[in-house]
């Protein structure tokens, strides 16, 4: 029943949720002399900042066995839906606080805020997308047509869960103020949990079924996989990822859409 409530909101609202998304993107960067370029020098300054820390400092590297011996390329491919995944939950953890105005004066549909920001994050996820694929092809890693194909194997399943989390955390929130400052710390954790700036083989044997659970490995893992080395990861962890992201999104949205009621008598 909500399921089907909140997809028709989705899809009669699609305007509506287009409209904001550009509003989100407009208001990131307005009043800076820049503008739209600091979509492209933000992720530019992350990878430059993790390469000179990891690469040139530590002196990480990855073989072969991985698809690339490129650590730079290698890092970036796990950074992307780190990010994407990251910044969405963390500004849609207060996005119906930062809309209360609008919640409170009219009859709003609250859950799209959401998707306006993940749409918006989406836009981003795209630019760093281009900027990997074009520091392949300048460093002469081979990419192939076929690959963007299976990445989106994976961008779907991440799409669904984050999406699923930024409803479950921008309920939750408006009744427990508290939970930007978990969403953070946590969000730290699952960073160095999720095998970005090491492979997952460097982790001690006993203790890697722990990090089956984490979804964001099989994400990462799959777009490296699909990039550097086309193909799969083992269909058991596959059926996971959707299985996992299938549960947060319906849970994601029946716990927003059951808590939206009281928005207005909390706010």
């Amino acid at each position: 029943m909500y399921l089907r409530t909140t997809l028709k909101s989705i899809f009669n609202h699609k305007y509506l949720i287009k409209n904001f998304m550009v509003k989100d993107l407009k208001n990131r960067y307005q009043g800076s002399m820049m503008g739209f370029l600091w979509s492209i020098i933000h992720p530019l300054t992350t990878l430059a900042v993790y390469s000179l820390v990891f690469s040139w400092m530590l002196k990480m590297r990855v073989g072969m066995e991985l698809g690339t011996n490129n650590f730079t390329l290698w890092m970036f491919a796990g950074l992307l839906p780190w990010i994407f995944f990251s910044e969405t939950l963390s500004r849609a953890t207060s996005v119906v606080l930062d809309n209360s105005n609008l919640i409170k004066k009219t009859v709003f549909p609250s859950e799209i805020l959401p998707i306006s920001l993940l749409l918006s994050n989406a836009v981003n996820f795209l630019i760093g997308f281009l900027i990997l694929i074009g520091g392949m092809f300048l460093l002469g890693q081979p990419v192939s047509a076929l690959s963007f194909l299976y990445v989106l194997v994976y961008i779907f399943p991440l799409v669904l869960f984050t999406l699923g989390f930024c409803w479950l955390c921008a309920s939750l929130n408006v009744f427990f103020r508290d939970l930007g400052q978990i969403v953070s710390v946590v969000l730290n954790i699952v960073f160095y949990a999720s095998a970005i700036i090491y492979p997952i083989h460097v982790v001690p044997q006993k203790f890697q079924g722990w990090f089956f659970w984490n979804p964001l490995i099989h994400v990462v893992q799959g777009i490296r996989d699909a990039l550097f080395k086309l193909q799969f990861i083992k269909d058991g962890e596959l059926i996971y990822l959707y299985t996992f992201s299938i549960i947060v999104f319906c849970l994601g949205q029946y716990i927003f859409q059951k808590s939206k009621k009281g928005f207005v008598d909390v706010l």
